[in-house]
């Protein structure tokens, strides 16, 4: 393959650019998939015939832009849901530290389309009138609820997720299921966690006392280019057990 380079045409666009730009799209299109090793450096620089400074930049913004994942000693990696799984599992419950986890069982209650809502959509940067997904699911431990949550995800992202089965939301975490149906794997997530009073629907869902103190996790998930792509409520029963969280 030529140079990337095209100097003497004034081409403004820098190479590494070009170059970052490519491997974005082979990423974006699935023909790099989430886990696949990209080539060592100077066999992408041979390849697309620039120099190993300038494929150690591309590089370097790809991952700083969470396209890429580095692992010592093993090479560049395609980022993606799969290579940090353990640590993306939300709803990790155990009596203790070095407990063995609680083993929960997902109930799917509901998926439904739904015009925008203010908050929802400005915490997904979208239109405050575009249209989601509402997905109701409730976690249970040894059949009693433990969690009620409530997801919303951009309609215009996720094209036809109400043609599929409610058991896929019951067989897998909803991040996996997109990651595989969609191609869009989390790259981190932002949350806030607080302690409210359950409201009506939440005391008849999770069994407890009406105004009882619930915890409260809102959470934003991200991927590609820091897009947020899911908005989600958790009301959570603690106690007996803990919820554990790994950064």
């Amino acid at each position: 393959m030529g140079a990337m380079t095209n100097k003497k045409s004034g081409d403004p666009v820098p190479i590494y650019l070009k170059l970052q730009t490519k491997l974005m799209l082979e990423i974006e299109s699935g023909r790099l998939e989430p886990g696949d090793r990209i080539p060592p450096e100077n066999r992408l620089a041979d390849h697309h015939g620039v120099s190993i400074g300038t494929v150690k930049k591309a590089i370097l913004n790809l991952a700083n832009e969470g396209y890429l994942y580095r692992v010592q000693g093993k090479g560049t990696f395609v980022a993606g849901t799969t290579l940090r799984r353990e640590s993306l599992r939300y709803y990790r419950f155990l009596k203790d530290f070095n407990n063995p986890e609680a083993n929960l069982n997902i109930e799917f209650l509901g998926l439904k389309k739904t015009k925008g809502i203010e908050h929802v959509n400005r915490c997904l940067k979208i239109r405050h009138n575009q249209a989601l997904y509402e997905i109701k699911r409730l976690f249970l431990f040894n059949k009693k609820p433990l969690i009620y949550s409530l997801s919303y995800l951009p309609q215009k992202l996720f094209v036809k997720l109400d043609d599929f089965s409610p058991k896929q939301f019951e067989r897998v975490p909803i991040y996996l299921f997109l990651e595989e149906k969609y191609g869009l794997p989390t790259i981190y997530n932002q949350e806030l966690i607080s302690s409210v009073p359950a409201a009506h629907e939440i005391t008849q869902l999770l069994k407890v006392p009406e105004r009882s103190p619930i915890l409260f996790i809102e959470m934003i998930a991200f991927t590609y280019k820091k897009r947020p792509y899911e908005y989600r409520q958790s009301y959570c029963i603690t106690g007996n057990n803990k919820i554990l969280r790994e950064y």
